[in-house]
Order: structure tokens, then C-alpha cells, then sequence
């Protein structure tokens, strides 16, 4: 088995220097950083959920129409810990990566963006996956 990253994985490459900034979409949620996957439409739930504008019981409803798949390694792999990056190279949680798109690893983003706690988290797993090893 091969440890080299899928390309489906690898977000894209930087800009040259001499080229303006991509372009944002403005449907993507400025609290998403440059070079992370789109995850707007459950952060922004999330958010709802959070400022107490929806009860839990309708962002459930909302996730569970969703209907993500899990993660093709696992929902577990979505909630380790990465290891920390070498001197000089920012990390942002916020970041997702390109290969959860489409799966819970959306969700999952909305915890580390801090929209829902840990506890919320995974009563939204148990629920969406309930044959998810925990």
C-alpha cells in the first residue's frame, strides 16, 4: 500500500506570484482559508445551529438530508490528530481537505471551525452513521 497521496487529495498548486488572487466565490463562507475545500452549506447550518436561530433537532434534520457518506478511510480518521507540521509551515484546522468533500468529513469541519462542540459532533455521527466504529 502505497503512503503517497491521491491526486483527488492534493489541493491545488499556489498561484505564481505575478497572478492576482484567485477569485472567491461569493457563496463560500470567508471563514474558510485559501487552498481548504468548500464546506459553507453545513458550516453555515452549523452556524444557524450555534447563534440559536435552528434547534438541534433541525440541524439534524438538515445533516440527515445531507446524506454524506463515510469518509472512504473511516468517520474515525476524520477526528485524529494530525501530527504537527515542521517549523515554518502554518497549520489552519479550518482546512479540509480536498478528499472529504461529498462525505462527513464536512461535518466533521464544522467542529473544527468551532460551530459545534464534540459532544454535538458525534450525537449528529451517531444519528447520520449509527454502524460507524466510535
Amino acid at each position: 500500500m502505497s503512503t503517497k497521496p491521491t491526486d483527488d487529495s492534493l489541493p491545488p498548486p499556489p498561484r505564481p506570484a505575478h497572478m492576482p488572487a484567485a477569485p472567491r466565490d461569493s457563496s463560500r463562507d470567508a471563514r474558510i482559508p485559501p487552498g481548504s475545500a468548500d464546506y459553507s452549506s453545513a458550516l453555515a447550518d452549523a452556524t444557524l445551529y450555534r447563534r440559536g436561530d435552528i434547534s438541534f433537532e433541525e440541524l439534524e434534520r438538515r445533516v440527515l438530508a445531507r446524506a454524506l457518506p463515510p469518509h472512504r478511510l473511516g468517520d474515525g480518521y476524520l477526528m485524529m490528530s494530525p501530527p504537527p507540521p515542521p517549523p515554518g509551515v502554518h497549520y489552519d484546522p479550518r482546512v479540509m481537505p480536498y478528499d472529504w468533500v461529498g462525505t462527513w468529513g464536512e461535518i466533521a469541519m464544522t467542529h473544527f471551525a468551532g460551530e459545534l462542540t464534540r459532544d454535538e459532533y458525534e450525537r449528529l455521527h451517531v444519528v447520520a452513521h449509527p454502524g460507524c466504529k466510535r
